[in-house]
């Protein structure tokens, strides 16, 4: 694969390097780690949250990226983009006894970065990374920024079949649509990005606050899973939330709480919603002191849908309403609520395709950048 240099440098002197190809294990410190990663082997460090990056800095001409996936269930496997330069050039889907993926190849001799990002969330399975490869040699790691931002959420959030168009066969392409789900460009990391941030994200499908969309699969809510290294797994080792203290958080939650669900279920009542709500903000108050928190309504929730009574998105908007207002009455002025325009989804199952994540991040960056003076 041939890239085009994005700036003219025929007045730039260029850098000598050695062009011989170098293996650079995880464990090297000019290879930046973004997110929810186990480190206790830290020649194989393990992910599954959406939206993880692995980047580095290079001199060189070609880039090879060393991984192996878990093939959860022995089908299901996880996609990455990888980006050079910033400019997304592959879509790589590891293949099952495969570690070894040549990515980028014939670049213009000079200074490279890579990025490695994790399109599918947890429940998909977890990766290994196992280093990189260049034609060249690795450089110092960029900076990182200075701004830090958590997302936590749903299905909404992990960018869920939003590079699809609802109900097109792509929607059900290696299981539910894997290839075209894309955490990547979910509202949060866009977000994140036009704020000159660093983000975790910290979603899963179907996950509520107090239910789940269904109960046939993983039951536990999103309080029972936040404090998890691997949010698929009921044993997994916790996450230390020393590593990585946000300067803003924002809930996404309650879509899957008020909706119908998967099955026949009561109506959920605002004031349980509203005590679990304020049960998480004050847990996340105790981990991040001085964190703005924002609470969001949902694209996706709409009243009158699907009986005509139905008042789902009024629901929503009330509690997270009630929320904000009683922190800030208590003498909690960090505690926000936004309320996001309603859309018809165009992804599968009418999930936010990718302009409509993009919509929803523009919505919320002039806001939250007046809020946190950004």
């Amino acid at each position: 694969m041939t890239l085009t240099p994005i700036a003219d440098n025929t007045n730039m002197s260029t850098p000598t390097f050695d062009l011989t190809t170098q293996v650079y294990s995880p464990e090297n410190s000019n290879i930046q780690y973004t997110g929810r990663i186990d480190f206790s082997n830290p020649q194989e460090p393990k992910f599954s949250a959406p939206s993880v990056i692995i980047q580095a800095r290079f001199c060189g001409v070609s880039a090879t990226v060393l991984l192996e996936d878990e093939f959860r269930w022995g089908t299901y496997r996880n996609y990455f983009d990888v980006l050079i330069d910033g400019v997304a050039v592959l879509k790589l889907a590891p293949q099952k006894s495969v570690t070894r993926y040549a990515v980028v190849a014939n670049l213009p001799d000079g200074e490279h970065t890579i990025a490695i990002v994790k399109r599918t969330e947890a429940s998909v399975g977890y990766t290994k990374f196992l280093g990189f490869e260049f034609a060249g040699e690795i450089l110092p790691a960029p900076a990182r920024p200075a701004r830090r931002i958590e997302v936590i959420g749903d299905s909404i959030s992990c960018g869920s079949g939003n590079e699809a168009l609802n109900e097109s066969p792509q929607c059900l392409e290696d299981g539910w649509g894997q290839p075209y789900c894309n955490a990547r460009l979910a509202y949060g990391p866009v977000l994140a990005r036009k704020l000159n941030a660093e983000f975790h994200l910290t979603a899963v499908s179907g996950i509520g606050l107090v239910r789940n969309y269904s109960f046939q699969f993983d039951s536990r809510p999103l309080p029972d899973v936040y404090d998890l290294l691997f949010v698929e797994h009921v044993f997994s080792p916790r996450w230390d939330h020393t590593k990585f203290i946000p300067d803003a958080v924002v809930v996404a939650l309650g879509s899957n709480d008020f909706s119908p669900g998967e099955s026949e279920r009561c109506l959920l009542s605002q004031d349980v919603f509203v005590r679990a709500y304020t049960e998480l903000v004050q847990k996340l108050r105790s981990y991040y002191p001085d964190a703005h928190i924002f609470c969001i309504s949902s694209p996706m929730l709409h009243d009158g849908w699907p009986e005509e009574t139905n008042q789902f998105a009024t629901d929503l908007v009330q509690s997270v309403t009630k929320v904000a207002d009683e922190f800030n009455k208590n003498g909690d002025a960090k505690v926000h609520k936004f309320l996001v325009k309603a859309i018809n989804g165009t992804g599968c199952g009418t999930h936010p395709g990718v302009e409509q994540h993009a919509d929803t991040a523009n919505e919320l960056e002039p806001f939250i950048a007046t809020v946190m003076g950004w």
